[in-house]
C-alpha cells in the first residue's frame, strides 16, 4: 500500500519567493536522492488561512520504504544543515503521512 507524505511549509513573514523556491528544491532533491517518489512542490493560491503555504508531496511503496527514506534523509548532513539553517526562509513545517486504502 502506497504511503503518501505531505509536508506543509510555512514561510517566514517577508520571505522572498525566489529564496523559498531554492530551499524547497534543495530539500526535494535530497528526498529524491534518498528514494522518495513523485516528489511534487505546490503552493496554496486561492483563499483562506493556508494561502501562501507551500506543500511538498511524496510517495513511497510501503512503510518499510518510508522508514528507510526518513532514516537516510535525517542522517544526511546536507539535510541536517538545511533544516537547522537560521537564514532558511521557512519558519516551520508540518508533515502528514497517510496510507492508501486499496480497492476503494
Amino acid at each position: 500500500m502506497t504511503v503518501v507524505a505531505v509536508t506543509a511549509l510555512h514561510p517566514k513573514p517577508g520571505a522572498k519567493w525566489e529564496d523559498l523556491q531554492k530551499k524547497i528544491k534543495q530539500g526535494n532533491d535530497l528526498a529524491r536522492k534518498h528514494g522518495a517518489e513523485n516528489v511534487t512542490a505546490m503552493v496554496n493560491m486561492v483563499a483562506g488561512t493556508a494561502t501562501g503555504t507551500m506543500a511538498v508531496l511524496s510517495t513511497c511503496p510501503d512503510w518499510t520504504s518510508y522508514g528507510k527514506i526518513q532514516d537516510a534523509m535525517m542522517a544526511d548532513p546536507e539535510m541536517q544543515a538545511l533544516m537547522a539553517d537560521p537564514d532558511n526562509p521557512v519558519a516551520s513545517w508540518d508533515t502528514y503521512v497517510s496510507q492508501t486504502i486499496p480497492d476503494i
